[in-house]
């Protein structure tokens, strides 16, 4: 499903948009991104700067370098989850008619806000609007696209990529489509939507919020469109690891968490066979002599029967 909005063409057509950046731990990343916010054409925003609980003083050296940011310190890491919550609440305390989150990781397009704020304009059905997701490559090579849709699959809790496999940007055409799922990299949310189905939910802490929020604005009759020419370039998991320890811990509890969540018991039961080799790939990808994953994965799935919450047991080690 595809269509096309409204042009954005002066400031009187451009609504107040609150742009949220998280960060933790990091400043050359996130200079990088607020640097490509900066550069957006689009001409009615605000920044909020979330220091999710940085060790070091980032949120102060960032704010002395971009002095029209609002910056937000948060006195510990309250995981994505509640470092989100934060700077969204804030968006919505500032008017936001729409607000975008960007993970740290990430960099706009000069036009990016204006074509999420089109879409969205275009369709009031729209809880969010995300990006087209481009992998980061050498100048010199072509750009690469790395996520453009998803199905979601509750009965399994999985989502189905459109592609598996990057692809170059220029060999089709990229329009706007309606989706089950968008991962929430640079998502640019309705706030009438946030506040009619809620925040993230922190009992996850990291992994699977943008799964489970998907799904609840599904569930509320909100659609979720991608696509389009806005674009946003994402270094990915910089911060957590791709295979880590810690992620390793989220993503099985959090996943399961979801399971028994989103899908019936006769589901669950019919699909074991699935779930189980899902999980036989997920112990492949990180090494099978990866003891210190394999202990991750083992408490991820007694926290989940436990009923742990949160960061829970989440270890520290997030290199990977």
């Amino acid at each position: 499903m595809s269509f096309n909005g409204p042009e954005v063409t002066n400031h009187s057509s451009s609504p107040f948009v609150v742009i949220v950046v998280l960060t933790w731990n990091d400043t050359q990343m996130t200079i990088e991104c607020l640097e490509s916010v900066f550069d957006s054409d689009y001409p009615n925003f605000k920044v909020v700067l979330v220091d999710n609980g940085s060790e070091e003083p980032c949120g102060e050296i960032l704010k002395a370098r971009f002095e029209d940011v609002e910056l937000l310190v948060l006195p510990e890491n309250r995981g994505f989850t509640g470092g989100s919550n934060a700077g969204l609440e804030r968006g919505i305390e500032l008017g936001g008619e729409y607000i975008h989150l960007i993970g740290n990781d990430s960099t706009l397009a000069t036009n990016t806000v204006s074509e999420l704020v089109r879409v969205l304009i275009g369709d009031k059905t729209l809880a969010l609007a995300s990006p087209l997701v481009w992998e980061v490559t050498p100048p010199d090579e072509a750009k690469k696209v790395a996520f453009y849709y998803a199905d979601i699959d509750r009965a399994r809790a999985t989502h189905r990529h459109y592609i598996d496999a990057s692809i170059p940007y220029d060999s089709r055409s990229w329009p706007v489509r309606v989706c089950d799922f968008v991962p929430f990299i640079a998502a640019m949310f309705r706030r009438e939507a946030l506040e009619d189905v809620g925040l993230f939910d922190e009992s996850l802490s990291t992994c699977w919020e943008d799964y489970d929020l998907c799904i609840r604005f599904s569930d509320a009759g909100w659609l979720i469109a991608t696509g389009g020419d806005s674009i946003v370039v994402h270094k990915g998991s910089m911060t957590t690891g791709s295979v880590s320890p810690y992620i390793t811990y989220l993503t099985t509890r959090n996943r399961l968490i979801c399971l028994f969540r989103y899908a019936s018991l006769g589901q669950i039961v019919r699909n074991t066979p699935y779930l189980l080799r899902s999980f036989y790939w997920q112990v492949k990808k990180y090494g099978f002599k990866n003891w210190s994953c394999h202990k991750a994965f083992f408490m991820g799935v007694m926290d989940f029967i436990m009923g742990v919450r949160g960061v829970g047991r989440a270890p520290i080690d997030r290199n990977g």
